[in-house]
């Protein structure tokens, strides 16, 4: 005589539910962490960065015109 746990796991249903339950943990996962983390801001002697390095400094510190909008 089948109980009711037997009858469950037959079920499509829990089926169904149990790959829902993978699939929204493995998107939580995947788009929940930061995909594309940002790059660190440049240290050291700035005579070895590279364009890209002072450009991002320049922004980070608050020089108008490299990264921020100039209001007049």
């Amino acid at each position: 005589m089948p109980t009711q746990l037997d009858n469950m796991m037959k079920s499509k249903n829990m089926v169904l539910a149990f790959g829902g339950a993978v699939t929204a943990a493995a998107l939580w996962t995947i788009w929940g962490s930061d995909m594309f983390p940002a790059e660190q801001d440049p240290t050291g002697d700035p005579e070895g960065w590279s364009r890209e390095d002072m450009r991002r400094w320049l922004a980070a510190v608050g020089v108008p015109g490299f990264g921020q909008r100039v209001v007049n």
